[in-house]
């Protein structure tokens, strides 16, 4: 099959755009620890993209709803404020402005597709000095869906004018790439590796097995090992 051309590009936020992978799977452990859950990259992965109530309800699914899911959860979200206090910024994906450039220079529409809310969009943007670097922002409060449905890729996609045939979504987790392969956009999968943070093997089990990380790439059309090169797929689609 012809490779499509690329007529927009839809970003995903955590992990994909901002560092903010890391705050959340630091948050996890602390709490793991705190609330004695078993904590991997695995469970990460399986949560990412996915909207508040998603998550609970993912989590319950895990490790049983007879544990005290939304207390461990409500610690969790308020440890991520905490690390990102610690820290004083979320911190850019490497190749983020390499490749806002780029679509700027072009005249490339894009927008920023995140399941987050907006509130917190806006507070994490803005401790990189981003707030207005995205002219379209679709949050997870502004859709019914959260990812894997593909309702917040059409509606980023229908306000910037473009198909979705004629899309390019950037993802880091396996839910926005199973929401793009469902919406019909292009997809391209950025791994966020956060191993190297380590995991908590101790505590409640999970219940059900969970997928490799890595495997969300098997639906993406691309697997750039960072933002600036999605450039050259670009330029090569509209060649």
């Amino acid at each position: 099959m012809a490779q499509r051309r690329i007529r927009a590009v839809l970003f995903d936020m955590d992990g994909l755009t901002l560092d903010t992978e890391s705050i959340g799977y630091s948050a996890y452990l602390r709490a793991g620890k705190k609330f004695g859950f078993q904590v991997n990259e695995r469970l990460h992965m399986d949560l990412g993209g996915r909207t508040e109530s998603e998550i609970i309800a993912e989590l319950k699914r895990v490790f049983g709803d007879d544990k005290d899911i939304a207390g461990w959860r409500a610690y969790i979200n308020h440890q991520k404020d905490v690390i990102l206090h610690e820290r004083g910024r979320a911190g850019k994906k490497p190749g983020l402005l390499e490749l806002l450039c780029y679509l700027n220079e072009m005249n490339i529409p894009y927008a920023l597709a995140s399941s987050t809310r907006s509130g917190k969009i806006h507070e994490l943007l803005a401790s990189e000095y981003l707030v207005h670097a995205f002219p379209v922002i679709v949050s997870g409060d502004m859709v019914a869906h959260g990812k894997p449905d593909p309702e917040i890729f059409q509606v980023a996609a229908s306000r910037l004018g473009v198909n979705p045939q004629e899309a390019l979504v950037l993802e880091d987790a396996r839910a926005g790439i199973e929401a793009a392969h469902a919406g019909g956009f292009q997809s391209a999968f950025i791994f966020d590796d956060v191993s190297r943070l380590g995991t908590l093997g101790e505590g409640y089990p999970m219940l059900v097995e969970l997928p490799e990380p890595r495997e969300a790439g098997r639906l993406a059309d691309f697997r750039p090992k960072d933002l600036e090169e999605v450039i050259p797929i670009i330029i090569k689609a509209n060649a």
